[in-house]
């Protein structure tokens, strides 16, 4: 009867104590999958916010819309998002002119196309060679401009830019060549919401005759946590976007 009533308080005592600790694993769990998320939702939160406030940048307002396409779920645009643009240094260019100088020529590369840019007169040329080894660098083109551009006018380089979520998983393509590329996983939810000017919300998809009314966008990130025994949980980030170039 002892051993008996010994054995029931040792089972009673190690419940409570194997309780006790599923209920601390299950709290641990629940931690680390919390911070593995909202991580995830930061991740993805910061990378289009820094990449869509660059929206326009180095490309010429007369040459298209920057934002090329905008739905709920994707957005594609036009920016300079390695900051590769620079500007004509020291002597201006003139109509038939192949080189010229620049501030910094490091961020361009054969192939590239490029813009001359002065206020609303631009036009775009092709890269023929670069040369930093000299001071100003030099960039020639393999067409001569068609305009003059004084020293201080900008040479745009951006690139095509697509964010856009399917599958649980936000992808971008750099437009660098590399396709669209993961970016961030577990990614239960994106919304994208743009709005004019005045404010006036745009309806998604946005048309083309709509797409140069964008001036400010809402980015909303659900991430849920993956399944397990665990319980899952869900963390929603949203922040306001107004491109600087737009």
């Amino acid at each position: 009867m002892e051993v008996l009533i010994a054995l029931s308080v040792f089972a009673i005592v190690l419940f409570a104590i194997y309780t006790s600790f599923e209920s601390s694993r299950s709290t641990y769990a629940a931690g680390e999958q919390k911070a593995d998320i909202q991580q995830n939702a930061r991740v993805a939160m910061e990378l289009m916010g820094a990449d869509l406030r660059l929206a326009g940048f180095g490309f010429p307002t007369g040459a298209g819309n920057a934002i090329t396409a905008a739905n709920a779920t994707s957005i594609s645009f036009w920016a300079d998002l390695s900051s590769a643009s620079t500007t004509i240094m020291n002597v201006d260019v003139n109509p038939g002119d192949t080189t010229f100088n620049v501030e910094d020529a490091s961020g361009i590369q054969v192939g590239d196309t490029i813009y001359l840019i002065n206020g609303a007169q631009w036009e775009q040329l092709t890269v023929q060679a670069v040369n930093t080894a000299v001071n100003p660098n030099t960039i020639t083109t393999t067409a001569g401009a068609a305009n003059a551009y004084p020293w201080g006018s900008q040479v745009g380089r951006p690139r095509s830019v697509t964010y856009s979520w399917a599958g649980n998983t936000v992808s971008k393509d750099d437009g660098e060549g590399g396709g669209l590329q993961p970016l961030a996983d577990t990614i239960q939810n994106l919304q994208l919401q743009y709005f004019d000017a005045n404010d006036v919300p745009i309806a998604t998809p946005v048309t083309a005759g709509n797409l140069p009314n964008i001036r400010r966008m809402t980015i909303t990130v659900t991430v849920q946590s993956p399944a397990g025994w665990w319980r899952q949980q869900n963390f929603a980030i949203a922040s306001d976007i107004r491109p600087r170039n737009l």
